[in-house]
């Protein structure tokens, strides 16, 4: 299974004046990533821990842009930022599915006789 995480991620491939270096980048671009996690146990703290790295350096991955200047770094910042915001809803939802598939499979096993009091 894999997690598809949109992104609005704005990169900045763009030359900035003093005049703009505040505003918004001129060709934002949305990316849509993938964040493989089938071998995590999302119902677990180890395993959104390990999740939560993974998107982290996805993003960070796919914000870089390579510039040392500040205005480079700032919107490299604020990438960053919103990636990880725009993902927030799609990891919740994932983990909740996983604790929802645990209970589903918790209810559907059956008790052996043996395990089952007066059976």
């Amino acid at each position: 299974m894999s997690l598809r995480l949109p992104f609005a991620i704005a990169l900045a491939a763009l030359t900035l004046t003093p005049a703009v270096a505040h505003a918004s980048p001129v060709n934002a671009t949305d990316f849509d990533a993938s964040v493989p996690h089938d071998d995590l146990d999302l119902t677990t703290r180890d395993g959104i821990s390990r999740l939560d790295e993974r998107v982290r350096t996805k993003v960070r991955q796919m914000c870089a842009n390579g510039g040392r200047d500040s205005a480079s770094v700032r919107l490299e910042r604020e990438c960053r930022d919103s990636a990880l915001a725009a993902t927030a809803p799609a990891i919740r939802v994932a983990i909740v599915n996983a604790r929802l598939d645990r209970v589903r499979l918790a209810q559907t096993e059956t008790a052996s006789p043996a395990a089952t009091p007066g059976a």
